[in-house]
C-alpha cells in the first residue's frame, strides 16, 4: 500500500511538472518577423526569431507565462501567454497600447504593470497626429498640456509643471538644450523622427533625476538599431496642409542589415510652413480691454497696426531639416551602437518684434515718409538654432546563470547653440555644451526580488553672450545613484527604489554652490480580479535649482536685462535650496471585453517651492520678478472611459470619454500662475479592411482661477477630423491620410502660454499625407 502511495505521488507530481518546448511563429500583417527575441520574464529563457519567424524555447515547464516580445525598440511588448504545448502564433499587430512596454522604465513594465499614469503613442498614432513640435504633438494626452511659443517652441506642461520640472528624453538619455531656459527655445526632438513617445504623469525623479519632478517625456526613435534587420527596411512620408498652414514636410529613413551582425541607419527630414492663419486678431479681446484699447470694429484709420494682426500670426514660420547616421554591431549576448545626429531649425517669435518709434511730424508730407521708415525699422526676432549630438549605446546580456544579468550603457554628447536674430543682426547666442553617462545593472531574484542598480553623470557649460545675455555662463556637474527594486507578492506587485544626487554649480563671479538631493518611492499594484487593477505610488522626490535659477540677472551690471520671451526680468538668487515634492498618486484600472476604464488622482506637496514671484516693481515699464521659495500643493486628476466593438456589418468601433483637471495653491492662498483649465472630451474611430476615421472633440473652460496680474483665458471648443487608407503589396505598406484640424476654427489660446494673449494657436487647416513603409 505504502509502494502505491508514493507511485501515485510521483506520478502526479510529474503531472504538474510536465515540460516541452515553447515553439512558435512571430507574425504581422505583411509577413513574417524575423530577429525578434522572445524572453520569458520570469526566468529569462530566450530565442530570437529565425527568417521564417520561428522560434523555440526549450524544456519548458507548461503553464502561463509572462514573456516579452522584443522586435526593435519601439515595437517592445509584454503579454501573457499558456504553454501546453501547442505552437504558439504571436501576431505583432493583435497587440493594443496596453501590451507596449514603457522603455523609459528600467523594469520594462507595459502600461498596466506601472505604478504611476503613463500614455504611449504608437507609430501608427504619430503617423497622423505629429505636430510642428513635441508640445503640439501630446498635447491631447490627458493630463498634458502645451505652452506653446506659436507652432515653433512650446513647453510641456503634465499636471500644471513645465520647464525645469519636466524632462524629455531621446531613447531614455537627456535631451540637452536650452528648452527649459526659456518657453521659446525649442524643444530638440523632432516628432516627424519620432517611432514612439512615451509620457510617464508624475515625479520619475528616480529614474532620471529632479528634471523629472513634474513628469517625463521620452521619445523613441531607431537611429541606434537595437536589433538585427534583414536586408533593407525604410519608410518615405510626405505631408503638405492648406493654407492656414502651408506646410510642406518630408522624411526618408533606411536601414541596411549586414546579416546578423551589424545594422546601419540613415533618416533625413525637412519642414516648412509660412506664418500661419489665425481666425481674428492676434491680440486677445481680454488684452484689448485690460489695455483700455478701442474696441476692434473702430474705424480702420484708428486700428491700422491691429489689421495687420488679423487674420494671420506674423513671424510664426518655420524651416526645419535635420539628418541622422547610426551603426550597430550585433553579437550573441546583445549590441554596440553609435550616431550622430544633426538638427537646424529657424523660426519665429511671434509678438516679439522689436520697433524703433519716431516721432510725429506735423505736416502730412511727412507721414506716408515716417509710416515706411518705422516699419523698415521694425525689426522681427527668429531664433536659428544648431544641435548635433553624438551617441554610443549598448546592452550586454550575461549568461542566465550569473546574478547580474545585463548592462545597459548610454553616452551622449552635445554641441548646441542657438543664435536670436534681430532682423539681421546678431542678438543673443546661446551655447550649451555637455556630456552624460548612464549606466543600468540589472539583478536576478535577491530574496525575492528582482531590480536595476544604475550610476548617471552629466556635466553642462552653459553660456549666454550679447546684448540680452540675462543669465551669466555657468558650469553644473550632476552625479547620481539610484536602485530601483521589483517583486510579485501572489495577486500584488510592489516596487521601491531610492535616488541620490550631487550637483555643483560653478561661475567666474560666485563661489561654487553645492547641494544634494535624495529621493524614494515605493508603489505597488493590486490585481483585485481579472479585471480590476489599483496602482498606488507614494514619494518624496527632491529637485536641485538650476543654474538659471541661481544666476539670472546676477552679474552686478547697472542695468536689469529683460527676458524678452516672458516679457519679464527675472533676478535669480543664489541662496535657493533643494525643493521636495511629497506626491501621492492612487489610480484605477478596468478592461473586460471591450470596455476599458482609467482614473487616476494625484495630490502633490511640493515643500520650498522655486518660483518666479512678481515684486511690483517697474524698469522701463518692464516687471521684476524675483525667483523665491514657497510651499505650494498641485491637485488633480485624469480619468476616461471606453469601449470598442464590432457591429453586425464588421465595422471596428471604439469611443472614448476622457476628463482631466489640475489645481495648484501657494500655501498663502495665492494661485500658481498658468495652470491649464480642466477639459473634457469624446473620440470616436471607425475601421473597415483598409480604412479607418477618427473624430476628436475637446472643450477647455474659461480659465478664471488666476495668479496676480494675471489675465483670465476664453474656453474653446477643438474638433479634429481624420480619415486614412492602408493598403499592403508585399512588403510594401502604404498609407495615405487627411486631417482636418480646428474644423470650428475657434480662436484656441493656451493659458500655460507665456504668449497667450499675443498669440493664438492656427484657425482651421487641413493636411493630407502619405507613408511608404518596406
Amino acid at each position: 500500500m505504502r509502494k502505491f502511495t508514493w507511485v501515485m505521488l510521483l506520478w502526479v507530481t510529474q503531472g504538474f511538472t510536465q515540460t516541452g518546448d515553447l515553439s512558435g511563429q512571430v507574425t504581422s500583417k505583411q509577413s513574417t518577423v524575423s530577429n525578434a527575441v522572445i524572453r520569458i520574464i520570469d526566468n529569462q529563457q530566450s530565442a530570437t526569431t529565425d527568417t521564417d519567424g520561428r522560434f523555440t524555447i526549450p524544456e519548458l515547464a507548461y503553464g502561463k507565462y509572462e514573456i516579452d516580445v522584443e522586435v526593435s525598440s519601439s515595437k517592445h511588448f509584454n503579454t501573457t501567454i499558456n504553454h501546453d504545448g501547442n505552437d504558439l502564433v504571436i501576431n505583432i499587430d493583435d497587440f493594443n497600447l496596453d501590451t507596449l512596454v514603457v522603455s523609459a522604465n528600467p523594469l520594462e513594465h507595459n502600461q498596466l504593470k506601472m505604478t504611476t499614469p503613463v500614455a504611449i503613442l504608437s507609430e501608427e498614432d504619430l503617423v497622423v497626429d505629429r505636430g510642428l513640435s513635441l508640445d503640439q504633438t501630446i498635447n491631447q494626452i490627458t493630463g498634458v498640456n502645451s505652452g506653446s511659443f506659436g507652432t515653433g517652441s512650446g513647453q510641456i506642461v503634465i499636471r500644471g509643471q513645465q520647464g525645469p520640472r519636466v524632462m524629455v528624453l531621446n531613447n531614455n538619455i537627456s535631451n540637452q538644450d536650452a528648452a527649459s531656459v526659456s518657453p521659446d527655445h525649442w524643444i530638440t526632438s523632432e516628432p516627424l523622427l519620432a517611432k514612439q513617445v512615451e509620457v510617464l504623469k508624475g515625479p520619475a525623479t528616480l529614474l532620471y533625476g529632479g528634471g523629472a519632478v513634474g513628469g517625463l517625456v521620452n521619445v523613441i526613435d531607431d537611429v541606434i538599431p537595437t536589433q538585427p534587420v534583414e536586408g533593407l527596411t525604410g519608410a518615405f512620408e510626405g505631408r503638405l496642409s492648406d493654407s492656414a498652414l502651408d506646410e510642406r514636410a518630408g522624411v526618408l529613413a533606411f536601414n541596411y542589415g549586414f546579416e546578423d551582425r551589424a545594422a546601419l541607419h540613415f533618416s533625413y527630414f525637412d519642414s516648412q510652413t509660412d506664418d500661419y492663419e489665425i481666425p481674428g486678431y492676434a491680440e486677445s479681446r481680454i488684452l484689448h480691454e485690460a489695455e483700455e484699447h478701442d474696441d476692434h470694429d473702430d474705424d480702420d484709420e484708428e486700428h491700422e497696426d491691429e489689421e495687420e494682426a488679423f487674420g494671420v500670426l506674423e513671424n510664426s514660420s518655420v524651416d526645419s531639416k535635420g539628418v541622422n547616421v547610426g551603426f550597430s554591431i550585433f553579437n550573441e549576448n546583445g549590441f554596440w551602437g553609435v550616431s550622430y545626429s544633426d538638427f537646424d531649425r529657424n523660426y519665429g517669435i511671434p509678438g516679439h518684434e522689436h520697433g524703433h518709434h519716431e516721432e510725429e511730424h506735423d505736416h502730412d508730407d511727412e507721414e506716408e515718409d515716417e509710416d515706411e521708415e518705422h516699419h523698415e525699422e521694425e525689426e522681427i526676432v527668429r531664433i536659428d538654432l544648431d544641435k548635433s549630438v553624438f551617441n554610443v549605446r549598448g546592452l550586454h546580456r550575461f549568461s542566465e546563470s550569473d546574478f547580474i544579468n545585463q548592462l545597459k550603457t548610454h553616452y551622449s554628447n552635445t554641441d548646441y547653440q542657438h543664435i536670436e536674430l534681430e532682423g539681421d543682426e546678431v542678438g543673443t547666442v546661446f551655447d550649451n555644451q555637455a556630456d552624460e553617462l548612464r549606466l543600468e545593472l540589472s539583478h536576478r531574484h535577491l530574496a525575492g526580488f528582482e531590480g536595476v542598480w544604475g550610476f548617471q553623470w552629466s556635466n553642462r557649460e552653459f553660456s549666454a553672450l550679447g546684448e540680452e545675455a540675462y543669465i551669466l555662463p555657468s558650469e553644473t556637474q550632476v552625479w547620481s545613484l539610484f536602485m530601483i527594486e521589483e517583486r510579485d507578492f501572489g495577486n500584488w506587485h510592489g516596487e521601491f527604489g531610492i535616488r541620490f544626487d550631487d550637483q555643483s554649480v560653478s561661475t567666474a563671479l560666485f563661489n561654487d554652490i553645492d547641494d544634494n538631493a535624495f529621493s524614494i518611492s515605493l508603489g505597488a499594484t493590486f490585481d483585485l480580479n481579472e479585471r480590476w487593477t489599483l496602482p498606488v505610488n507614494l514619494s518624496s522626490a527632491q529637485r536641485l535649482p538650476t543654474a538659471e535659477e541661481y544666476f539670472s540677472n546676477q552679474s552686478g551690471a547697472d542695468e536689469l536685462i529683460p527676458h524678452l520671451a516672458t516679457g519679464t526680468i527675472e533676478i535669480g538668487n543664489p541662496d535657493l535650496t533643494h525643493e521636495t515634492a511629497n506626491n501621492l498618486d492612487i489610480g484605477i484600472r478596468y478592461r473586460n471585453e471591450g470596455f476599458s476604464f482609467n482614473a487616476s488622482f494625484f495630490y502633490n506637496q511640493i515643500d520650498d517651492y522655486i518660483f518666479l514671484r512678481d515684486t511690483g516693481l517697474e524698469e522701463e515699464e518692464v516687471p521684476v520678478f524675483v525667483y523665491t521659495q514657497q510651499n505650494s500643493t498641485f491637485t488633480g486628476f485624469e480619468a476616461d472611459f471606453g469601449y470598442a466593438f464590432y457591429d453586425s456589418f464588421n465595422n471596428q468601433w471604439a469611443f472614448r470619454l476622457f476628463a482631466d483637471m489640475t489645481d495648484a495653491e501657494l500655501n498663502t492662498g495665492e494661485n500658481v500662475p498658468r495652470i491649464p483649465a480642466e477639459r473634457m472630451g469624446a473620440n470616436l474611430d471607425w475601421n473597415q479592411g483598409s480604412w479607418a476615421a477618427s473624430l476628436d472633440y475637446t472643450h477647455v473652460s474659461k480659465q478664471t482661477t488666476l495668479a496676480s496680474f494675471e489675465l483670465p483665458t476664453e474656453g474653446y471648443n477643438l474638433l479634429d477630423l481624420s480619415v486614412n487608407w492602408v493598403h499592403y503589396t508585399g512588403q510594401l505598406e502604404t498609407m495615405i491620410f487627411v486631417k482636418g484640424s480646428n474644423l470650428l476654427d475657434e480662436e484656441i489660446r493656451d493659458h500655460a502660454s507665456f504668449i497667450k494673449d499675443i498669440a493664438p494657436r492656427p484657425g482651421r487647416s487641413i493636411s493630407a499625407g502619405f507613408r511608404l513603409t518596406f
